[in-house]
């Protein structure tokens, strides 16, 4: 007898495990659901490494309802809208308008799914509130579910860089104020650091006319938007002291010829001609991709001296700022009103924020792009750390690894192919303590959200337009500065502030909840 009850037990025990090997499945049969993501100009692929692995855990198949040729994510969201057949799934790097979609029924609330069949999602909101609220829309539906940043771990995403190797051979130091910066500058235009015999050095440029807008005011500790104060306060940047008292002096850098030129329209791929060519000195941008340039060879051989690195912004009024830093959220994905199974969709993906899901969303398929060391610790394998002509950040996107779904990011996918300087540099900037929280993503409702869209787009277009022109000499800033005040408040600047104030409290009072 006891002979039997022991082979029952051991026939038990095995097929406890084999239901434990199984445990992410949803369905018996496979089942499929077509989703409209697009990423990068990427379109979601079915045939990525990580969904092909999710589908055989869940058996649950993704398929995506965009054409390829399609690569345009907010065309091809309003093609689905206006088409009225929307697919199971949509994924949007724009919160607002998939709120919007579902305070008019396009996608569901998510709210009692996740209570009932989302155990993963509940417990994850149980433990970080904080990204709870980012879900939370302003009449208290869950609609969509963010594709979350590692964001308590690493919210530094770029830095101040300077060329060290023009530094040592000018014979200066690393500018720790503004006023030091501004010398600095000085000697990279006038005293020919790249020893050509030419003055034809930038001392600061960027790649994007929004990164100059907003990096060079934010050295400054100005704001180039809304933002909240010490006392939280919604305050809109370009009214204020500081912004009055940061433009000049950009507009001063320019005109003396600090600053490039062309900073507005050069385009993204300034930052390679600048330093391929020896010509640039100073910019504000990524660390991983930036300090990649160190390590060029071909650069090296070219610029022998080279070396780019990333150093705390000099202090202006006492304090340094570093005005770029990760959101906790970019987007994510929601379950329209038309899939027929929102119970087997929520499971789907309720198993992203399993274990298994987790690792599958940020390292990969194991043995693949990953394993695990004697510590029981991931590392990528050299499929993705070696790849030829790839950076591993290329490889892993093409396997859809990071690709936007709601999920947790892991700042450990990001350490483990990132550059050490680089990582060192970004960890150097959260123990300073400059890096300058924006603030949160608002959430409004259809009315606030039909007004202040209206209110927000004027007020950029003008402040964009304005600040160019100042810099670049076009008009007198003080001269303009009170009428272009009074266009801001024609415009709607009032009510744009009393409408973030509400969502902003409303947003707070979450949080307390």
């Amino acid at each position: 007898m006891s002979i039997k009850i022991s082979l029952v037990l051991l026939i038990v025990g095995i097929l406890q495990n084999i239901c434990f090997a199984n445990d992410y499945k949803i369905s018996k049969v496979p089942i499929k659901l077509s989703i409209l993501a697009i990423q990068n100009g990427k379109t979601f692929d079915e045939n990525w490494i990580v969904f092909k692995e999710a589908f055989k855990d869940t058996n649950v198949k993704l398929k995506s309802y965009s054409s390829k040729n399609l690569t345009d994510e907010i065309q091809a969201f309003n093609l689905a809208v206006s088409s009225g057949s929307l697919p199971d799934i949509i994924s949007l790097a724009y919160p607002e308008k998939l709120e919007s979609l579902g305070m008019d029924g396009g996608i569901i609330p998510l709210n009692d799914l996740i209570e009932k069949h989302a155990p993963n999602i509940k417990s994850f909101f149980k433990k970080y509130p904080r990204y709870k609220m980012d879900a939370v829309a302003a009449d208290g539906n869950i609609y969509f579910i963010p594709d979350y940043y590692d964001w308590y771990a690493m919210r530094a995403a770029q830095g101040l860089f300077i060329r060290k190797d023009w530094i040592n051979k000018l014979g200066l130091k690393i500018p720790e104020t503004m006023e030091e910066l501004y010398d600095v500058m000085i000697a990279f235009k006038t005293k020919d650091p790249n020893q050509n015999g030419k003055m034809d050095e930038i001392p600061y440029f960027e790649r994007s006319s929004e990164f100059a807008d907003k990096e060079l005011i934010g050295l400054f500790g100005a704001e180039i938007s809304f933002y909240v104060d010490e006392n939280e306060t919604v305050i809109f940047g370009p009214t204020t002291k500081r912004f009055k008292e940061a433009v000049p002096q950009i507009v001063k850098w320019y005109r003396e010829g600090l600053i490039d030129p062309e900073i507005f329209t050069r385009g993204f791929q300034s930052r390679d001609y600048m330093l391929r060519n020896d010509l640039g000195g100073i910019t504000f941008d990524w660390f991983a991709s930036t300090e990649s340039y160190n390590k060029d060879t071909e650069l090296k051989e070219k610029v022998k001296d080279f070396e780019f690195i990333a150093i705390i912004p000099p202090m202006y009024a006492g304090k340094s700022y570093a005005p770029d830093a990760r959101t906790t959220y970019l987007g994510g994905w929601g379950i329209s009103a038309t899939c027929k199974d929102p119970i087997l969709a929520i499971k789907y993906f309720d198993y992203w924020f399993s274990d298994k899901g987790y690792e599958l969303s940020n390292w990969g398929v194991e043995n693949d792009t990953f394993i695990k060391d004697v510590n029981g610790k991931n590392k990528f394998t050299d499929t993705v750390i070696k790849s030829p002509g790839k950076t591993p950040l290329q490889v892993l996107r093409e396997k859809g690894i990071q690709f936007r779904i709601g999920a947790l990011q892991d700042y450990g996918y990001e350490k483990a192919w990132g550059s050490p300087t680089a990582l060192e540099w970004a960890e150097m900037y959260m123990e300073n303590g400059c890096v300058v929280d924006p603030m949160p993503t608002l959430k409004y409702t259809k009315d606030e959200n039909r007004k202040i869209q209206k209110i927000n787009s004027q007020l950029n277009t003008t402040v964009k337009e304005m600040n160019q022109k100042w810099i670049l000499g076009a008009v007198d800033f003080d001269k303009t500065y009170d009428e272009f005040l009074k266009r801001l408040n024609e415009i709607g600047l009032k009510e744009a502030i009393e409408i973030n104030q509400r969502a902003y409290e409303r947003f707070m009072k979450n949080n307390k909840q």
